[in-house]
């Protein structure tokens, strides 16, 4: 057996390990249902011009992407995204909701909206900018 650092790995080798730790993980989460959730605001000519995407995971939802376009900014979209996924995730059973946000984007805003910081990795990516973890009971 050896050992290698590849810079770049596969696909494949990439999702060979991700297949081992869904093994692995299996026991403890039998019958996994994910689901995915988006809501999106599209212009007349269905481009879309910013929203939300989650996934149900058991009675949690992971609000991964979130983004509106500038011209949308600071007009209630966010929030009214915001509170849709949350309704929509409470109606699919979830009891909290998480997401994560760079200390650049949009932490008073997720504060604002009930969110608790759980945790945070300073100076990442890169120094002066901190990954900020968030959590609300549903």
């Amino acid at each position: 057996m050896k050992i290698d650092l590849i810079v770049s790995p596969s696909d494949k080798e990439i999702s060979d390990i991700y297949n081992g730790l869904s093994a692995f993980n299996e026991p403890y989460f039998p019958d996994l249902d994910e689901t995915s959730l988006g809501y999106f605001y599209r212009n007349e000519g269905g481009c879309v011009l910013g929203g939300a995407v989650g996934k149900l995971i058991f009675t949690a939802f992971h609000l991964k992407y979130f983004w509106l376009s500038e011209p949308l900014r600071g007009l209630g979209y966010g929030t009214q995204v915001l509170k849709l996924m949350e309704q929509e995730a409470i109606k699919r059973g979830a009891i909290n909701m998480f997401l994560d946000t760079y200390s650049f984007q949009a932490p008073e805003f997720y504060e604002s909206a009930g969110y608790q910081e759980v945790g945070r990795f300073a100076d990442y990516p890169k120094a002066g900018v901190d990954k900020i973890f968030y959590q609300k009971h549903l």
